[in-house]
């Protein structure tokens, strides 16, 4: 990638650990989400919807089922916000990339520490997230410890997306198409329910986007099914964010430089 060329590890860490000290001032507000809705979302669907679901699904309750689906998409929908409006609000409204760009920092180490910033934050709800359905008793098995890692690979991916369409975007009101894209595919990506119950052309769209890939490791490793359909999933993942993370950091230099 002709990007990474241009990223200074050590200028990244410095950027990160700056967004780190900001998140350390407001983390009282800024845990009220995580903290309340995973508990309330949880016993909506486990107890609520979960009492209309006849039976098992896949083979297993419907908590542990859809408690994937509520995982990945809590966590990777705070990468989402962060590389969103929390991006464009430090590189427009607040002109923290001017600033940080007046130094020897380079836009793409700028780009890949926000990129790397989305995905922790999301880490950190996703952990909090897979404790409360653990505690519910919707994680079945050890192999639920490894879905950390799966959230990462998919948040670092939904983070350099976000990114790359702040990098793109002159007006605020525009992030309007890409939440009803997002929260459109939610539908389709086999979060609620299983994906063959919808029609094949529907199926081949979800697994192009990688969060069905995310939803579907972590569930499988909730309920420690391991397939070498996984190490598919998750190099695809990886190949996407690849692509996804170089397209980002060089909109993004030809948005600060120009």
């Amino acid at each position: 990638m002709i990007s990474l060329g241009r990223i200074n590890y050590g200028d990244v860490t410095r950027v990160w650990l700056r967004n780190y000290d900001v998140y350390k001032r407001l983390w009282r507000t800024e845990m009220i989400a995580p903290l309340f809705e995973p508990v309330f979302t949880v016993i909506g669907f486990g107890w609520g919807v979960g009492s209309l679901v006849a039976g098992k699904v896949m083979g297993v309750p419907y908590l542990t089922f859809v408690g994937a689906g509520l995982l990945a998409f809590t966590a990777l929908l705070r990468a989402l916000f962060e590389c969103t409006y929390g991006s464009y609000f430090r590189m427009v409204y607040q002109s923290t990339f001017d600033a940080v760009l007046c130094t020897p920092v380079e836009v793409e180490s700028l780009a890949l520490a926000e990129i790397s910033w989305g995905a922790t934050k999301a880490l950190l709800d996703g952990i909090f997230v897979l404790a409360i359905l653990w505690i519910f008793g919707a994680v079945l098995s050890p192999y639920g410890l490894l879905i950390p890692l799966v959230l990462s690979l998919g948040a670092l991916w939904v983070a350099a997306l976000s990114l790359l369409v702040t990098a793109r975007i002159r007006d605020i009101n525009y992030y309007n198409f890409y939440m009803a894209f997002v929260f459109s595919y939610l539908w389709i990506s086999g979060a609620y329910f299983p994906l063959d119950k919808l029609p094949k052309i529907v199926q081949y769209l979800a697994w192009i986007v990688p969060v069905t890939g995310t939803i579907d490791i972590s569930r499988k490793l909730m309920i420690g099914k391991i397939e070498w359909m996984m190490l598919f999933e998750l190099l695809y993942l990886i190949i996407v964010f690849a692509v996804t993370a170089e397209l980002a950091l060089r909109n993004l230099r030809r948005r600060m430089v120009s």
